[in-house]
């Protein structure tokens, strides 16, 4: 019988629940009364978030039969659109990311809990190399850091917050991270 990992403990609903009105976990000093405003009124029709799938998020049913001979990348679109959010996994929201799914629409929603995922660890990964949860963060296009300032702006704080850790390279992935993270800061969002 194949043992289930078990959800780390910065992703269940019990820890997490009343923080998430928080747009990033920072450090409560450091989270303006606009940035709270701007979190609670994106989360304001559903605020209850980890009880959500991906089609509660994007308000459509993926109604189809499970694609077994589809590609990896669909059959993971497949589950998150029938999986609650406090289900996923760090793989699951750097998917997402990369894959660009409804940009406009879930991003603004999935991002704050994101940040609060990288300010626990920075380089979080999903499963492909030490930092792939932020790299796909920094992939996000400009043109949607310029219609979301404010997310923009947590990023960067998170990031400048983070740049020591960030710093410290011991393989070429890092060096790589690290000059990403210094271009997306030097984007004007």
């Amino acid at each position: 019988m194949k043992k289930l990992k078990k959800t780390p403990r910065y992703l269940t609903e019990e820890i997490h629940t009343e923080r998430l009105k928080l747009p990033v976990p920072i450090g409560r000093s450091e989270v303006t009364d606009a940035d709270i405003e701007y979190v609670q009124r994106i989360l304001k029709e559903d605020h209850n978030y980890f009880s959500q799938t991906l089609s509660d998020m994007l308000h459509e049913e993926w109604r189809y039969e499970i694609p077994y001979d589809d590609s990896s990348v669909v059959q993971h679109m497949y589950y998150l659109h029938h999986t609650q959010a406090r289900r996923w996994t760090v793989e699951d929201y750097r998917s997402l990311l990369y894959q660009e799914a409804a940009l406009g629409t879930i991003f603004p929603i999935i991002l704050p809990k994101v940040f609060e995922i990288l300010d626990y660890n920075i380089k979080a990964d999903g499963g492909f190399y030490e930092g792939d949860l932020l790299d796909a963060v920094l992939g996000i296009s400009s043109e949607f850091w310029k219609e979301h300032k404010k997310l923009y702006d947590t990023a960067c704080r998170l990031i400048r917050n983070k740049m020591e850790t960030l710093s410290k390279t011991e393989y070429s992935t890092d060096k790589e991270l690290l000059e990403n993270a210094t271009a997306f800061l030097a984007m004007k969002g």
